[in-house]
């Protein structure tokens, strides 16, 4: 990560004195967060992704998990920012599980709903089985570390948007530029930063429906 911000810093003549750490955090997540919100503007489900968990005896209510974890191989667990479908396990598939109007429940229709950070059954399970909630929808990532000399991945899950990583450096400049004053360097580093998000949004639009409808969740 840190290179990049190296690179914005290096062709704006930008000093680390000038520029100190709390204020290039800031600039460097509110650039992260435009390009993240720009991403799903262009389609939302490009994060999707799908959730899988156990059923408890006599629980009907689940937590959402709403904070990035780890599984015991060390495989990333991202944090569920919507959830569109639920599903129970028949089987070998899963079938989805209605999202309950008032006059459903009262006519005994099995189905669920979502209250606050918790789905809640309409039913209680009286065993406990692996495997047999499944949730879908969108994750959000977390913001990554810029003072990291390493190469992990700012967008987790999605190694594909790696190649556009020089946005995030571009829209650095924007604001390095504006804070200088150069208004004539800012206008062209947001000449090339409109460009840049151009062909992402084209490559967002091509490769979401192949993400989404081959439910891969690389």
């Amino acid at each position: 990560m840190k290179r990049f911000v190296e690179d914005a810093l290096l062709e704006t003549n930008t000093s680390a004195s000038e520029y100190w750490t709390d204020k290039l955090n800031r600039d460097c997540n509110k650039a992260y967060i435009r390009i993240r919100r720009e991403i799903t503007q262009t389609h939302e489900d490009f994060f999707w992704n799908y959730w899988i968990t156990d059923i408890q005896a006599w629980a009907n209510e689940y937590e959402i998990q709403r904070t990035w974890e780890e599984d015991e191989e060390e495989n990333v667990i991202p944090w569920i920012d919507k959830v569109k479908k639920v599903y129970l396990k028949q089987w070998d598939n899963y079938v989805e599980i209605p999202q309950l109007a008032d006059i459903q429940e009262r006519e005994g229709v099995k189905g669920r709903t979502l209250k606050d950070n918790h789905i809640i059954l309409n039913w209680t399970p009286e065993e406990d089985i692996e495997d047999w909630l499944k949730l879908e929808g969108t994750c959000i990532m977390n913001l990554p570390d810029w003072t990291d000399d390493g190469t992990d991945d700012i967008f987790p899950l999605r190694p594909e948007l790696e190649y556009y990583k020089p946005i995030l450096a571009t829209d650095l400049r924007i604001r390095l530029w504006r804070a200088k004053q150069d208004f004539e360097k800012e206008w062209i580093a947001k000449q090339d930063y409109a460009e840049e998000l151009a062909e992402l949004k084209r490559f967002i639009t091509e490769r979401v429906q192949w993400i989404y409808y081959t439910n891969l969740t690389y």
